[in-house]
């Protein structure tokens, strides 16, 4: 007998998302929940020393959100270090009630299972406008070595709404990074930037070769977002770690491949939840520089939207 996802018209009363789904409008169990572009609104902002040296900011400009290093620093974001800025929802993931899906006997209200739900977060790069990475408006800068960074940013405990990069964290991300110097509008290579997986744990699925929208003369299905996903079913029970694809792609042409590994990427050391390891999970962006060598100028990106979506598991979600 096929089974049915509960719907706002089942016959039973559906949550309505957390605060750190962003809103409601629609329904937010089938279709991409916008994020705000205005970093006062919902987002809890830490600025590392590289960011600090230099005066590097993030704010809303227009309809958009704009990274700004208007000097010449590093900023690493790489495993624990954090020297750029870590813009985090203020609101964990509140699994269970931003999924739709009644909270089983036995879990808790902050545990992520991925059998239950399938999690999608994306970032549209304003590319008609400098984006991804470029020069921006900062002068005599062409944003080489910069990176954006988006995914989730875990917490052994529960930050009460201001989620403290200090207080320990770990995090899993989709990433690109301008990898060329010069103005990306006047190059045609497609290994201006890298694309892919990073984590507190990996920086080892970065890879190349795809243009980007704001590139000379870009093909059909030039990569304008960066994707970070989750894939239904755990590995093992005693260790919470699942499956994830992550990179960049053309989010106005479905079906084209992702900048990513060549295969399912498994991170041999994230775990999302256990026994003894129940993270609270954030959604995050961070901005700075891959490695710590210098970077400069700007980052815009156009819209950030996510999707925790019920998918139907070994038994019935109600």
């Amino acid at each position: 007998m096929a089974r049915t996802i509960p719907t706002p018209t089942s016959g039973r009363t559906i949550p309505t998302p957390a605060p750190a789904a962003g809103g409601g409008g629609g329904n937010p169990w089938k279709e991409w929940v916008t994020l705000p572009n205005d970093p006062a609104d919902g987002w809890t902002i830490t600025t590392g020393t590289g960011g600090a040296a230099i005066s590097a900011t993030v704010a809303k400009v227009g309809d958009e959100l704009h990274f700004k290093a208007p000097g010449s620093t590093g900023m690493l974001m790489q495993g624990a270090t954090m020297k750029g800025i870590f813009m985090a929802r203020s609101i964990h993931i509140k699994p269970w009630i931003d999924a739709g899906i009644p909270m089983p006997e036995g879990q808790v209200e902050n545990q992520c299972q991925w059998e239950s739900m399938q999690l999608k977060i994306e970032v549209e790069f304003a590319t008609s406008n400098l984006g991804p990475i470029s020069g921006g408006s900062v002068s005599l800068a062409d944003g080489t070595n910069l990176t954006c960074l988006v995914g989730l940013a875990g917490f052994s405990s529960d930050q009460s709404g201001s989620p403290d990069w200090a207080s320990g964290v770990i995090w899993s991300a989709a990433s690109v990074r301008k990898v060329l110097g010069g103005d990306p509008a006047a190059s045609t290579s497609p290994n201006m930037y890298k694309a892919g997986y990073k984590s507190y744990f990996t920086n080892a699925g970065i890879q190349q070769g795809y243009t980007w929208k704001n590139m000379s003369n870009p093909p059909a299905g030039a990569h304008n977002a960066l994707v970070y996903a989750t894939v239904p079913l755990r590995k093992e029970n005693t260790t919470g770690r699942t499956s994830i694809q992550a990179g960049s792609y053309a989010n106005d042409v479905p079906f084209l491949p992702m900048a990513t590994l060549g295969q399912q990427l498994f991170d041999n050391t994230l775990k999302f939840s256990n026994t003894t390891l129940t993270p609270f999970w954030h959604i995050f962006l961070s901005f700075g520089t891959d490695t710590n060598t210098a970077g400069k100028g700007e980052i815009r990106i156009k819209k950030i939207r996510w999707c925790l979506q019920p998918i139907v598991g070994r038994t019935a979600l109600e």
